[in-house]
């Protein structure tokens, strides 16, 4: 254990604790900066009534005992001369006790109240810091580029945005020691002024225990948090990949294995998480311990010097109310000291992810062009792309055009690029090196943000927002009065049957602790009624037919050939039978387009390259 010299305190404070909370402050809005303040008020004032309880609680006593002296305390004189006809009233002993513990009541009462809503306050500011915490940092994460989105450091953001919790825990922690540490010094003085001697005592016994506890377990509580901060990111990823992965695992028979991944990231950090969370309660078994020692050996002390039984009773009398206040105070301050340090590490990242965000100057999002019109063709030239985090090249001089009404088929083997090249031609990103122009220009931020609002696109794996299924089609006009007629339209070209045959069906609800669970195939379905909903000019099916089997899949397919003409398709497909109505078909591998043309003369050579012992039987001879 290494020992902390007093001296360096004021440092360690510092840096551990008036630092953070200073980041914290500078980080907040206005509003929470005010509100800051006012918990911070109300707490220092719960915590001086708290304070001054003993004073009444010890009158009371006194009262009681001796209603004569009570009647000529100083501070009663004081108070009484103040309200003269109360002093009248107060004449005799019985009707002092009777006053007295009128005040006591009185007292204890709105004592009560102030602590109530000084703690529903302080709990709705951490709800406040949380959600400002997520609001913030989700916003700047929705603002980022989609080339940003698709790197290693979005991902990682993620974890840090769920730390939230953490950060408003911290801030309301360090408000909470503040007003500790004040308490502490307000009770020692006033002690101090009343027994000197004892009061010198106890602080002397209390800070040297205090140091000492505070000591021996600071830096185990800080490798506890590091750990804890580490192992919490850990076991939100390896979550995270379960469930998008759920369908390899049930398909693969790894539900076993699965979950002891899961457990070993669990007990990887149980420890740390043991540790930080026993250790809050440390200081008040330690505290209490030293406190009643103290006081016992105190007493034991002054009946060895053979001090006088009145003085006696009267030092216990007071050192034990003095426990009774300053001791939960001393051992809350402890123990937020404590929680502090276990907190710090997960709290300070989601803290430095604000803090980033604050230093940024985003740029606003362009507003879409209300000129722009698409009339021609999309065209990439020479297009290169690699993703971030590395150079290896997706794409490699990949030239293609596309005209206005075309049914466009992309085939090729997993991670020949076909994905990469509709990315490309959505616009959501720039080729790395090569043009792409739309109409024969390269679009302006204005035209590209008009050329997306006329976009589809229907991923594998859709995404499904809590909230009725005619809400999730209607998901382009998503907080604003939408057309039912229009919803159910979209789900009659999307053959999703089970609305068809019961337009009540619109009303499920989804995704919710208690919404429907749709199958992957219905899920597909909901999310090619969600992008022919908003009647798009081109439309991107990225393995959208993957989860449906032969009659859904004819059903889609014919949807798309009704659509001809009238929207661009794009159609990216491991099946063979879905791009068979594509007037054309880009044949890619290795980041190439390999072959171009109609279907009828790419799909057997490009059946005869992957050497089928057998023809696909949906394929017509």
């Amino acid at each position: 254990m290494k020992f902390v010299w007093p001296h360096k305190l004021p440092g360690m404070f510092w840096d551990f604790i008036v630092s953070d909370s200073l980041r914290i402050y500078r980080v907040l809005p206005r509003r929470l900066k005010f509100s800051y303040w006012f918990v911070f008020f109300l707490q220092v004032t719960s915590a001086m009534t708290e304070t001054l309880t003993l004073l009444v609680l010890s009158l009371f006593a006194i009262s009681v005992a001796s209603p004569e002296a009570a009647m000529n305390h100083f501070l009663v004189r004081a108070f009484l001369d103040l309200v003269p006809p109360l002093g009248d009233y107060v004449s005799t002993p019985r009707r002092m006790v009777g006053f007295t513990s009128s005040f006591m009541i009185l007292f204890v009462c709105l004592k009560s109240v102030l602590s109530a809503i000084t703690s529903h306050s302080t709990t709705s500011y951490s709800e406040k810091v949380a959600n400002y915490a997520a609001r913030e940092t989700i916003k700047r994460f929705l603002s980022k580029s989609y080339y940003w989105h698709i790197s290693a450091e979005s991902s990682g953001i993620v974890h840090k945005i769920l730390l939230r919790d953490a950060l408003a825990s911290l801030t309301v922690q360090l408000l909470s020691l503040y007003t500790n540490i004040i308490c502490c010094l307000f009770l020692f003085v006033s002690l101090f002024i009343a027994q000197p001697k004892l009061t010198l005592v106890v602080v002397v016994c209390f800070s040297v225990s205090s140091l000492a506890l505070y000591t021996s377990i600071k830096n185990h509580l800080d490798r506890a948090g590091k750990i804890h901060t580490e192992t919490s990111v850990e076991e939100n990823m390896v979550m995270l990949a379960m469930t998008k992965g759920v369908r390899e695992i049930i398909t693969y028979h790894q539900q076993d294995m699965a979950i002891q991944k899961m457990e070993h990231a669990i007990n990887k950090g149980l420890k740390a998480r043991i540790f930080v969370t026993f250790s809050t309660y440390i200081p008040s078994i330690i505290m209490e311990c030293v406190g009643f020692c103290t006081i016992g050996g105190l007493v034991i002390y002054m009946l060895s010097r053979h001090i006088p039984m009145e003085e006696i009773v009267a030092a216990a009398s007071i050192l034990m109310l003095t426990a009774w206040r300053i001791l939960p105070i001393v051992t809350r301050s402890l123990a937020y000291s404590v929680a502090i340090r276990g907190n710090r590490q997960r709290g300070m990242l989601c803290l430095d992810l604000l803090e980033g965000f604050a230093k940024e100057d985003p740029e606003p999002l362009p507003e879409p062009d209300p000129d722009f019109e698409f009339r021609e063709t999309l065209t990439l030239k020479k297009a290169y792309f690699h993703y971030p985090d590395t150079q290896d090249l997706i794409l490699k001089n990949v030239s293609i055009t596309i005209g206005k009404g075309q049914n466009v088929g992309l085939i090729g083997p997993s991670g020949a690029g076909k994905s990469t090249l509709a990315l490309l031609l959505s616009g959501l990103v720039s080729p790395t090196g090569g043009i792409f122009e739309i109409d024969g220009k390269e679009p302006t931020p204005s035209a590209r943000a008009a050329y997306l609002l006329k976009l589809g696109y229907v991923p594998q794996n859709p995404l499904l927002m809590e909230g009725t299924l005619a809400d999730n089609v209607a998901f382009s006009e998503w907080g604003r009065d939408y057309d039912r007629g229009k919803v159910l339209a979209a789900c009659k070209l999307a053959a999703l049957d089970f609305v068809v045959r019961d337009p009540k069906n619109l009303d499920i609800e989804l995704a919710g602790s208690s919404g429907r669970s749709l199958s992957g195939g219905e899920a597909q379905r909901v999310a090619i009624a969600r992008a022919l909903f908003a009647k798009p000019e081109v439309i991107i099916f990225d393995e959208a037919t993957s989860a449906l089997d032969q009659a859904n899949e004819n059903a889609i397919r014919n949807t798309i050939h009704n659509v001809k003409g009238q929207m661009t398709t794009i159609v990216i497909a491991h099946r063979l039978t879905t791009v068979l109505d594509c007037d054309i078909i880009h044949w890619m591998d290795a980041g190439r387009i390999v072959a171009s043309g109609p279907p009828s003369e790419i799909i057997p050579r490009y059946e005869e390259s992957l050497n089928l012992t057998e023809p696909d039987p949906s394929l017509p001879s």
